[in-house]
């Protein structure tokens, strides 16, 4: 799902997601109940939601860390030495 423009939710993406997060929990606590066309039967599906690829902005959106600033990088947090550029206000 990409909203995009200068319309996009921003922080209150999760009046978006919050469907899509009742539905998966529910795929993966008690199954659904699908139809296979092929094999002509229907059968229990569980769902989860293995993965996402979101750029920093749109992490910071989902989930509410801060991407700015001093401890910009998640991963790295506490072995990362922020510094500011010489002639900028920018941190690096």
């Amino acid at each position: 799902m990409v909203i995009s423009g200068p319309r996009q939710p921003g922080n209150d993406i999760d009046v978006y997601l919050s469907p899509l997060i009742e539905d998966l929990k529910l795929m993966w606590d008690q199954s659904v109940e699908v139809f296979d066309e092929f094999v002509n039967e229907t059968f229990k599906m569980h769902a989860m939601l293995f993965c996402i690829i979101n750029d920093f902005p749109a992490y910071s959106n989902l989930s509410g860390y801060g991407v700015k600033g001093h401890k910009a990088y998640p991963i790295c947090e506490e072995d990362t030495a922020p510094q500011q550029l010489k002639h900028g206000r920018k941190t690096c």
